[in-house]
């Protein structure tokens, strides 16, 4: 059997399997690449077609985060504490380094942990929260957990720990972090970034966009990453089978060959 593997007609049937098997995982690897961009574009478009809705029609304080919260565009309207303000350090934005604007908003329904932007570098004292009752406009995202490391002089914190947070801040706490977009003075109406109009701007500030939605896959393109993997299997299984058929052929004369001297 060896001998028949090495004759030059099943190697050279066998690079030629080579090439198909490699062709077909290419084409495979192509069509997941395909069904993840596809995935990502419908849950993009998912995403931007839900309409903002108030915190409180979302979810309650105290309530678990639920997979689809991320990215769920809410509005909220409270006060901002801004004596609690935090500072989570070790943070990057594009290309720049620097940290976290967390404050606590407080809101009827009990305290918001409002992510409002990001700072370069580490400053001594975070940018000062817009005074009064504001509106709050952005998309949620999940609690971090505990980092670990050498403890930081106050506001700096390594992350966004709501469970820490819960026994330093006042009320009930949701259990959601906002990521602002924009902020209106809930008794003017004018809007944060919205040109002239706008009330409220935090100079130094930069907005963090929320993290990119999950991406599950396009069903029917990975389906076809699927036969691709199939026909390179199919490929390889043709050529044992050819080759195993030929064997069998010329083993019966042998045998018979064998019956006849005895």
């Amino acid at each position: 059997m060896l001998r028949g593997l090495l004759s030059p007609k099943w190697v050279g049937l066998f690079a030629v399997v080579l090439v198909v098997v490699t062709a077909c995982t290419v084409l495979g690897l192509w069509q997941l690449g395909v069904a993840r961009d596809e995935g990502h574009k419908q849950a993009v478009a998912s995403a931007s077609q839900l309409q903002p809705a108030p915190l409180q029609q979302v979810t309650q304080a105290h309530s678990a985060f639920e997979a689809e919260f991320s990215n769920r565009p809410v509005t909220v309207t409270g006060t901002y504490d801004d004596g609690r303000t935090i500072l989570v350090v070790d943070r990057r934005l594009g290309d720049r380094a620097g940290s976290w604007v967390v404050t606590p908003l407080l809101t009827d329904g009990g305290t918001v942990a409002v992510l409002r932007g990001f700072v370069e570098g580490l400053p001594s004292t975070p940018p000062a929260a817009p005074a009064g009752v504001v509106t709050v406009a952005g998309s949620l995202g999940p609690t971090e957990s505990p980092r670990p490391g050498a403890a930081l002089p106050a506001p700096q914190r390594r992350s966004v720990d709501l469970a820490a947070l819960v026994n330093e801040w006042p009320g009930d706490l949701y259990n959601v972090i906002v990521l602002a977009s924009g902020e209106t003075d809930a008794t003017s109406g004018a809007t944060s970034g919205a040109g002239p109009a706008a009330a409220i701007a935090t100079p130094g500030l930069t907005r963090v966009p929320p993290p990119d939605v999950d991406t599950p896959l396009n069903l029917r393109n990975a389906a076809y990453a699927v036969q691709w993997w199939v026909f390179g299997l199919f490929a390889v299984w043709m050529w044992w089978k050819m080759f195993r058929a030929e064997q069998q052929a010329e083993d019966v004369p042998a045998a018979q060959r064998e019956e006849i001297h005895a």
